[in-house]
């Protein structure tokens, strides 16, 4: 962590007039992060605002316990991943990721990839990454989406970086294999 970050938690902890302003910096730097993943998550913008605000209440109601051996964006990240996720639960629903890079090459001028929508090949991405084991999911999302280091996903999970590289490598062959099955039949 860096002595920015060390500073900011201080004076949010310690209360009084820079205490505002340390959060102020804190949700400037790390909310459009956060957003992003709550949205790829969540799939609707106003739910995804409600629950970085939640996100919020909570980093501000649970700063002082927050043990620095970690990274303050990873601390925030899964507080904003449970948050979405118990919201899902909330909402009954089982949207997981957006597609915003390309995971699989697509066969052209197949008949049936031709005529689908962006939004069908998306259900059949969610479908993919759904069939995961949800630590292989959240390897493969951190990685892949978010571009997290290893080190920083090993803090996350608690897992060492090799597991995560196997994690990550097995749950992107899952994904490819599923895609490719789906999608060039």
């Amino acid at each position: 962590m860096n002595s920015e970050e060390e500073l900011w938690i201080k004076q949010v902890i310690s209360g009084g007039a820079d205490a505002e302003h340390a959060f102020k910096a804190i949700s400037v730097r790390y909310g459009p992060k956060l957003y992003s993943q709550i949205f790829r998550i969540i799939q609707n913008e106003a739910i995804a605002k409600d629950v970085l605000q939640n996100v919020f209440i909570k980093v501000w109601s649970n700063l002082s316990s927050f043990k620095q051996e970690a990274n303050l964006y990873t601390w925030m990240y899964r507080i904003a991943r449970n948050e979405s996720l118990t919201i899902l639960a909330k909402e009954n629903r089982m949207s997981h990721l957006s597609i915003e890079t390309a995971i699989v090459q697509i066969i052209p001028g197949h008949n049936g990839l031709d005529t689908m929508t962006g939004n069908e090949i998306y259900q059949h991405l969610k479908e993919a990454i759904e069939t995961l084991p949800e630590k292989q999911a959240i390897v493969f999302e951190l990685k892949y989406f978010e571009n997290q280091k290893y080190s920083e996903i090993a803090k996350l999970t608690g897992t060492s970086e090799g597991a995560l590289k196997a994690s990550y490598h097995i749950a992107k062959e899952k994904i490819t294999a599923f895609l490719k099955t789906k999608l060039n039949h």
